[in-house]
């Protein structure tokens, strides 16, 4: 499907494209609740139609102030005790009159700035070779302020109706603004499909009870800190830089050293000379091998044992296993045949 902002809208001139503003000032998760956020009304909706804070009506029913969510009138109540707030004049608060106003202030506020700050972008990525050099790069751009040439509200994008589009040269700009309802995964497909940058600007961290237009001139238009990218076309060539540096910092690490294999230990190995013949005790984690050339009469002799401790004959090695508890009794038997001490073989 087109783009909507690929056409100029009535009031775009030129090749000016349009930048949109979607302004979502919602309190709690799947639900609007002033009490557990104790957010005030600070914004109504004067008889002309502007939006106006508490801090600049007259007292009371003087305001001529209504409500924007349920169109009821509005007393402001400016006491010495209690912050400045609206209050509906029936004496029971609408649900969703604060964050309704709060809503169309935050409009208000980018339509009066004539711009925003968009936030910087830091991306990361690390790379590790195949010889096992790592590298880590990194790549990003700063904070930006942009002028709109015009700012308009509520313009049907089809997928998307943005509350507020501002002209910002040829370049679009999709802004998000919640307190706890976010983009999910849903709109945020059809934001990256539109094309065009999409930021989004986190308001649940202020947790308020009343605002004012500095708040908001501070926060919503000036202010990076609340605010992060949906969407920006450059990122994936920032990925793509940040990937190039991270090979380059890994290639200019210097080889790592070849491990040498750990030479293969030798099990002990412990030779005697009974009645003059060589036999050799090899000891293993499974048991012990007796090894002696080869002599029919002495071979007798090994049987015997075998059959006293358990031993057996191990055809494909040539020699006899004994279990390892077999050990003292084979060399108890093996002492009462010889005259020299036993050699340990290196």
């Amino acid at each position: 499907s087109t783009n909507p902002l690929s056409t100029p809208l009535s009031g775009c001139s030129g090749k000016a494209a349009c930048t949109v503003i979607r302004l979502v000032t919602v309190i709690n998760e799947g639900a609007i609740d002033m009490e557990a956020t104790s957010l005030l009304q600070s914004f109504a909706i004067a008889k002309d139609g502007r939006v106006v804070s508490v801090n600049e009506v007259e007292r009371g029913q003087a305001c001529g102030c209504t409500c924007p969510s349920c169109l009821r009138p509005l007393i402001a109540r400016q006491g010495d005790v209690r912050v400045w707030h609206f209050a509906h004049a029936s004496g029971a608060d609408c649900e969703g009159g604060a964050e309704s106003a709060l809503h169309l202030a935050a409009k208000a506020a980018i339509e009066r700035a004539g711009g925003i700050t968009l936030p910087g972008l830091s991306v990361k990525r690390s790379v590790t070779l195949p010889d096992g050099r790592h590298g880590t790069g990194e790549t990003s751009i700063p904070e930006t302020w942009i002028d709109f040439t015009t700012v308009r509200k509520e313009v049907n994008l089809g997928a998307v109706i943005p509350d507020v589009v501002g002209t910002a040269g040829t370049e679009s700009y999709l802004i998000e603004v919640g307190v706890t309802h976010f983009v999910d995964q849903e709109k945020l497909a059809v934001l990256r499909g539109l094309g065009n940058p999409s930021i989004e600007i986190d308001l649940r961290r202020f947790d308020r009870e009343s605002w004012d237009w500095a708040a908001l001139d501070e926060i919503v238009v000036h202010g990076a800190e609340a605010k992060r990218w949906l969407f920006l076309p450059e990122q994936r060539a920032l990925i793509e830089m940040a990937t190039e540096q991270a090979h380059a910092v890994a290639k200019r690490m210097p080889l790592p050293t070849p491990r040498q294999p750990l030479p293969k230990a030798k099990p002990p190995r412990t030779r005697y000379w009974p009645d003059n013949r060589i036999v050799d005790l090899v000891d293993f984690p499974f048991g012990v091998a007796l090894w002696s050339p080869y002599d029919a009469q002495f071979n007798e002799v090994v049987k015997t044992w075998c059959r006293d401790f358990g031993g057996r004959w191990q055809r494909a090695h040539k020699n006899w296993l004994f279990p390892v508890e077999a050990k003292p009794f084979l060399v108890a038997e093996i002492a009462k045949r010889q005259a020299r001490p036993p050699e340990r073989m290196a």
